[in-house]
């Protein structure tokens, strides 16, 4: 069964988002490539970031990676040492969950909304913009990595708009707006990437 699996980063303090980006664009996604059961991997690099909630809850770069069920332990498990070895170099937070939409989608650029509350409560919405919702999986376990953080919990529910590129600011933009506006949107994060196909 393919399954799809989003990775929130948050890169060292002591690295720049460039270098960040770069190693993650060509070391890292070297040996994610080399996983059992990988189908699909893409980098989404974060270029705008905003959120009401905890300033120091920033995501540097989104992964969403689709794998073959059959061939992995356990989505919680699916890793390498090599890959833990290379994530501390550059990596500061990661906090990974599996997602019930396993929908396979191209879009070199895209809004995400990130919320702390159901989906159903979610206030923020972009008129005439199609949206991927997601949440994760009933009984998930988050990805452990014992020499990074991670967050807390993950998201309740996970929006993402895909955009071309050249309507990314306008669209994050109205986003921002919404949720700024709304007092039911505390804690919600509203991130632009492009993204990266690696494979």
């Amino acid at each position: 069964m393919l399954r799809k699996r989003i990775a929130l980063l948050q890169r060292r303090s002591d690295m720049s988002f460039q270098d960040f980006d770069q190693h993650w664009a060509t070391g890292h996604a070297e040996i994610i490539s080399t996983l059992p059961g990988l189908k699909e991997y893409v980098q989404n690099s974060v270029r705008s970031f905003w959120t009401d909630g905890d300033p120091a809850a920033t995501v540097d770069g989104v992964v969403e990676v689709w794998f073959d069920d059959t061939a992995v332990s356990s989505p919680e498990n699916h890793t390498s040492r090599e890959q833990q070895d290379d994530e501390v170099r550059f990596i500061r937070t990661l906090t990974a969950f599996t997602v019930t939409n396993r929908e396979s989608y191209d879009a070199r650029a895209k809004i995400w909304v990130l919320s702390p509350e159901p989906l159903g409560n979610l206030p923020v919405a972009a008129a005439g913009q199609e949206a991927m919702a997601a949440v994760p999986e009933p009984g998930f376990s988050l990805m452990e990595r014992p020499r990074l953080l991670r967050e807390p919990a993950a998201p309740a529910s996970v929006v993402v708009y895909p955009v071309r590129a050249g309507d990314a600011d306008e669209l994050f933009n109205a986003v921002v707006d919404s949720a700024s506006r709304d007092p039911a949107s505390k804690g919600v994060r509203v991130l632009q990437t492009v993204s990266r196909r690696v494979r």
